[in-house]
């Protein structure tokens, strides 16, 4: 069963993500009911921030890179052996974090800050080796989150030193890069294969369009920062990654728990910056509230949605959602639509409440996937 386990790279990462989940947002609903923290030596809000990206979608980009990217070459990524240094690599850095009131800073940072380059020596060997330029892209794109999370460190250091925030930013709008970048290669993908009528429409210029647009918000942001010169942006990118949607004819899927999540999902996108539009425009609509249709809306639902598929996928099983599962993607959308509320009109309860659905989601992820990752 171990080799069987480090087979594959979505097996040990997609239920360290979903264990992640729970745990994390455990952590997290006790500091928001007790003040209590088990990260005294952190400001909590970073913490939370920087575990959410760094930690548990980091996991899942890991999961899936490794898993797609030996469909894309057609060659082995790694051995059990190196996917199992892998792992634990990433799980020291989340146990690190997790009891930082007890470990020191410096060694904290060792251990959190190796996982990227390794998964990126990983991924570069094998796309430089197979000549897949076409992917090249990715290579940059894990540097670029490694740099980010140096800057977060800085901040655990240097505390007045103002990296933090704008790291979290920065990597809130590459990850949302990511998701419209892979969001529209694979979505259109399962969606042709599972409902062939369907025909998802692809205009080049329209998938270009949306892709570039997102991606220049980040040098936009780092020039202007939330100012209203940021809004014309935003408002374009909402409005390209829309059209992009539109189509693909989500309406097509409402029969397919694992389609119209994965297009539920991506429809979070452009409600998500036309949020942070409004926020720098000055309509008073937090920054927070685009920034959680990001995270909690499109990243937490793609992730849950393609996690359940491409287990499916990849064990032989029928790519046809267990109820259970699909109890799970109705949670975390409700979860998600709290946690935006949340943001705008701020009662503890819903907080509180968006949290706990979020974890639950997950938590039901490990109930039904767990068996199918482990026996598979």
């Amino acid at each position: 069963m171990r080799s069987q386990f480090l087979s594959m790279g979505f097996r040990p990462f997609f239920l360290g993500a979903a264990g992640a989940a729970v745990a994390l947002m455990g952590l997290w609903i006790i500091f928001l009911l007790t003040g209590i923290s088990t990260h005294e030596n952190l400001m909590p809000v970073l913490w939370h921030g920087h575990e959410m990206l760094f930690g548990f979608a980091m996991a899942v980009i890991a999961g899936f890179l490794l898993t797609a990217m030996q469909n894309w070459t057609g060659l082995r990524l790694v051995t059990p052996g190196q996917l199992a240094l892998l792992v634990a690599v990433w799980l020291a850095g989340r146990l690190a974090f997790a009891f930082s009131g007890v470990m020191p800073l410096w060694l904290i940072s060792l251990l959190d800050l190796g996982f990227l380059p390794l998964l990126c020596l990983i991924v570069a060997r094998t796309l430089i080796r197979a000549g897949n330029r076409r992917n090249y892209s990715l290579i940059a794109m894990l540097l670029i989150f490694w740099t980010l999370n140096i800057l977060m460190h800085l901040e655990f250091h240097y505390p007045s030193s103002g990296m933090a925030y704008l790291s979290l930013d920065v990597s809130v709008l590459l990850a949302t890069t990511l998701l419209v970048f892979m969001g529209g290669r694979v979505i259109p993908f399962f969606t042709d294969r599972r409902l062939p009528g369907a025909t998802p429409v692809q205009w080049p210029w329209l998938n270009w369009a949306s892709t570039l647009t997102v991606l220049a918000l980040i040098p936009t942001y780092l020039i202007v920062g939330r100012d209203i010169m940021l809004a014309p942006l935003l408002l374009i990118a909402a409005v390209s990654t829309a059209g992009r949607l539109l189509a693909w004819k989500p309406w097509r899927t409402f029969g397919e728990p694992l389609l119209w999540i994965l297009h539920l999902g991506y429809a979070w996108v452009p409600v998500g910056l036309i949020f942070l539009a409004m926020h720098v425009s000055g309509t008073g609509l937090p920054w927070t509230a685009g920034i959680h249709a990001l995270m909690a809306g499109a990243m937490s639902t793609l992730i849950l949605g393609m996690m359940a598929r491409v287990a499916l996928g990849h064990s032989g099983r029928p790519i046809t959602a267990p109820p259970l599962m699909v109890a799970g993607f109705l949670i975390i959308t409700i979860a998600a639509v709290s946690r935006v509320a949340a943001a705008m009109i701020t009662p503890d309860w819903l907080l509180i409440a968006a949290a706990l659905l979020w974890a639950l989601a997950f938590l039901i992820y490990l109930v039904v996937y767990t068996p199918i990752i482990l026996r598979s």
